[in-house]
């Protein structure tokens, strides 16, 4: 390229004006072309970084995503567990009861059978008394044994919705983070889009380009995963 613009200056010199114009408009069109290349390889280069920085961020919400369906889903055993467990235990309670309700009706027949005649009604009346006794103890302990599966499933409740918002809040932190990866990758960026047109600007004759490559803008991108 020295050259050949050496050789236009010795046609103007010697009065060959229309092969120095000949050179000049050969040089012209190879810096066009070199600049064609150098934005051209430029903007290949800083597309292919924004596709990777996007590329990474889906794989990682995808991850992000199934490990919180997993963790989901074992808060929701966990909680089907303690259901199971609860209302076994409400089942055994309420079988015992009535076990022993039926073994104290059991002794309050035989005694009425045994009774003289006379103390029929009186014995009669007394076994209605119990039987109302019994079944006002069984509403509550029916009572009481709803009262703690309202109080589990409400703290259940609670515990997928603090789930919930831990999940926005690490899902919004994880969506800044990217953003700012994205404003600082399209300032370096832009930073060498520049670099490379007052290159382009500044030189009169083409010539051997050096990217805008220093070692703040290397470490940058190291923590950028490019």
């Amino acid at each position: 390229m020295q050259r050949l613009e050496e050789h236009r200056k010795r046609c103007e010199l010697s009065g060959r004006y229309a092969e120095a114009a000949a050179a000049a408009k050969r040089m012209q069109d190879l810096k066009a072309a070199q600049a064609e290349r150098l934005q051209g390889q430029l903007a290949v280069q800083q597309h292919s970084e924004i596709c990777q920085l996007q590329e990474r961020y889906q794989q990682e919400t995808q991850l992000f995503d199934q490990q919180w369906r997993e963790r989901v889903a074992a808060y929701e055993a966990g909680v089907a567990g303690q259901l199971a467990t609860l209302r076994a235990a409400h089942e055994a309670q309420l079988a015992d009861f009535l076990l022993q309700a039926e073994g104290q009706y059991r002794k309050a027949h035989e005694l009425k059978v045994a009774a003289d005649a006379m103390y029929h009604e009186e014995l009669a009346s007394t076994q209605a008394a119990w039987d109302s006794e019994v079944a006002l103890r069984k509403t509550r302990l029916q009572a009481k044994q709803q009262g703690e599966l309202d109080v589990l499933l409400q703290r259940a409740a609670r515990g997928r919705d603090e789930l919930e918002l831990r999940r926005r809040d690490e899902a919004g932190k994880r969506g800044n983070r990217f953003r700012c990866m994205v404003q600082e990758l399209d300032g370096m960026q832009r930073l060498e889009a520049l670099h490379l047109q007052h290159f382009l600007e500044g030189s009169a004759l083409p010539g051997k380009y050096m990217p805008l490559r220093d070692s703040t803008f290397k470490r940058k991108r190291e923590l950028l995963g490019l």
